[in-house]
């Protein structure tokens, strides 16, 4: 499976007052290394594999996103609300990738030889 990279969501300033106004990121790799057990916990818990939400959210299915966002909160906090009262406008959820953290530029490389001396 090819994960996408992390990205980060905000609800609608209608769900502001419901479920808050923070970024919260999206992480398919720090959901996929969730052990055996959670990742059960959590299908049971949307109704769906985690595979399934995965590719049905590339797709567009509105109750793959709804479980996306669902999840996010839940890694964030594992005592968010239960799914079956999860119910933000996920049509209107704001997506975008991560911003590029400050300074995490790689120097660079340094010559693997030195240049020739010009005499």
């Amino acid at each position: 499976m090819i994960l996408a990279p992390p990205l980060r969501f905000r609800f609608h300033p209608d769900d502001h007052a419901e479920y808050g106004d923070a970024w919260t990121t999206y992480d398919e790799a720090a959901l996929v290394r969730l052990p055996a057990r959670e990742l059960a916990d959590i299908e049971r818990e949307i109704g769906m594999s985690v595979r399934s939400m995965i590719g049905r959210s590339r797709q567009g299915f509105a109750n793959a996103d709804l479980a996306q966002t669902w999840v996010a909160r839940r890694l964030a906090d594992p005592d968010v609300r239960p799914f079956a009262e999860w119910n933000p406008m996920v049509l209107l959820v704001d997506w975008e990738e991560l911003p590029a953290p400050a300074g995490d530029v790689d120097p660079p490389e340094p010559p693997s030889s030195p240049a020739p001396s010009e005499e």
